[in-house]
């Protein structure tokens, strides 16, 4: 690179040269030309001078020939040499470029070596990346697989638990509506009885009471019977009845008419006394009619004793 440098100002000066011989070639050429005032003013004068100096000027052309080809082989002579040193520049550069070419090339070839060795490791890494990740996964599934068992071993004992204990509960309630059902009969069986004993009691209570109501109807309407008997008795005459009793019977039929009167028994008196107990019986015909039609009796019997 010092030698590429050094170089281009040795070009630029021989450019300068050549445009400096140029240019005076230019001015000598410009100056050997006839001037134009001179040319109006003295034309003869030109002409002459023309043929004096011919031979001069084909002298001075000539040597200007043999300096411009003079010039024009230090010119080739200088491009040749420009061209030489041009070609042994890129020569050597092309040397620099192909050793700079090689050196980059090593560089590049070390750098896909380097890449290389890094991409195996990566990829060496990477796949025992990937081979853990696996295993981590096949553990992470095997863990998952587990759980997800152990949840649904869990979900299997819980249903089973609950239909147990719905199974249980079920049968508690069956046994708990057994119990108060049983409960509920043994306690309508003791109401029921109890209703029973009650009804029984009222029963009893109303038969006791209609028997008392009859028992008393029939004390009245065997009361009634006697006092009508009584009240159509007459005593006979000349008889003493004071102490005289007699237990009569009557057979009757509905409305009280008689069908049959007999003396059952009597203590003192008479025939005549019984013949005036039995006439006053028939007298009493129709007889009272009893206040309840269950309190009738087809047959009648009772003591009659006169007051």
């Amino acid at each position: 690179m010092a030698k590429g440098s050094l170089y281009l100002p040795r070009s630029m000066l021989i450019a300068v040269i050549v445009h400096v011989v140029v240019f005076a070639l230019f001015i000598i050429g410009f100056q050997m030309k006839p001037k134009v005032g001179q040319a109006v003013v003295d034309p003869v004068n030109i002409v002459k001078a023309e043929v004096i100096d011919g031979a001069a000027i084909e002298q001075e052309k000539k040597k200007k020939r043999d300096e411009q080809e003079m010039r024009e082989r230090k010119k080739r002579e200088e491009e040749q040499r420009k061209q030489r040193e041009a070609e042994e520049r890129k020569k050597k550069q092309e040397e620099a470029e192909r050793r700079e070419e090689e050196k980059r090339q090593a560089e590049v070839k070390k750098a896909k070596e380097e890449k290389r060795v890094a991409e195996e490791k990566a990829k060496k890494l990477e796949e025992e990346l990937e081979k853990q990740e696996e295993a981590e996964r096949r553990e992470e599934e095997k863990r998952q697989a587990e759980v997800k068992k152990a949840k649904e071993e869990k979900r299997v004992a819980e249903e089973k638990a609950k239909k147990l204990e719905e199974e249980l509960e079920k049968q508690e309630q069956a046994k708990r509506q057994a119990e108060q059902e049983a409960e509920q009969k043994r306690l309508d069986a003791i109401l029921e009885q109890e209703e029973a004993e009650i009804r029984a009691e009222q029963e009893r209570a109303a038969k006791a009471a209609r028997q008392r109501e009859l028992s008393t109807l029939k004390s009245q309407y065997g009361a009634a019977i006697k006092t009508r008997v009584t009240s159509q008795w007459r005593k006979p005459p000349g008889i003493d009845t004071s102490n005289a009793s007699c237990k009569v019977r009557i057979i009757q039929v509905v409305g009280g008419y008689i069908k049959e009167v007999s003396i059952i028994s009597c203590s003192g008196g008479s025939d005549q006394f019984r013949k005036s107990i039995k006439e006053a019986i028939w007298k009493s015909e129709p007889l009272p009619a009893p206040p309840n039609k269950d309190v009738f009796e087809p047959l009648i019997e009772f003591h009659f004793k006169p007051n």
